[in-house]
């Protein structure tokens, strides 16, 4: 990961501007209710808020549950932020994000990513979105206001996942620096329709 890391350094992250909160597109997001598709949009806008107005253009993770509308009828929070540095957020570093993905049914993870050579998922976002049974659906949105996102179809096939998951790693492992790092993300990206899951890019 070392080589990686330094590629992630000399590709500095972009400043966020108001333009490009505005571009965040409405998405109509697959496996997910339409009725959900206008606030997915506006949280997706908040993530960029929150981390250009509090974290100086720095990663951003925003994690709400599917049943919010049962947690605010019982007075419970629906929603955590996380806020990290220039390369990488913990949802789990947020309370309220730690009990939801805990203890929901269904949870939605937002997270910003602020370099253009990463602009889509990283290995570690494939990670966590593959452990955490309870993440339903993982969007990524760049600090252009792009959005991408990985959602589990309801025969979603963890096996399978992990395998594929593992099958890349061990690709990228035999290869060094940023180009392998991007082609085992691809081809995760690619192949993951094979365990019910789908990726769309907006």
């Amino acid at each position: 990961m070392h080589d990686l890391e330094m590629a992630k350094k000399r590709d500095h992250k972009i400043l966020i501007t108001d333009e490009a909160i505005e571009k965040v597109p409405l998405v109509r997001y697959r496996e997910i209710p339409e009725s959900e598709y206008g606030m997915l949009q506006e949280f997706a806008k908040e993530v960029l808020r929150i981390s250009k107005e509090e974290n100086n253009s720095n990663e951003v993770a925003l994690t709400y549950s599917l049943d919010y509308r049962n947690l605010i009828s019982q007075g419970k929070e629906f929603m955590g932020v996380a806020l990290g540095d220039e390369h990488a957020v913990d949802p789990y570093m947020n309370t309220v994000s730690y009990h939801l993905l805990a203890a929901s049914l269904e949870c939605v993870v937002i997270v910003l990513h602020n370099h253009p050579s990463l602009s889509k998922f990283s290995l570690g976002d494939i990670k966590f979105f593959l452990q955490n049974r309870t993440v339903k659906m993982m969007v990524v949105v760049t600090n252009l206001g792009n959005i991408s996102y990985l959602v589990k179809r309801v025969n979603f096939d963890q096996k399978c996942a992990i395998n594929i998951y593992n099958d890349v790693v061990t690709i990228h492992n035999a290869g060094s620096g940023l180009r392998d790092y991007q082609k085992a993300v691809s081809l995760f990206l690619s192949e993951c329709h094979s365990a019910n899951v789908i990726y769309e890019d907006h």
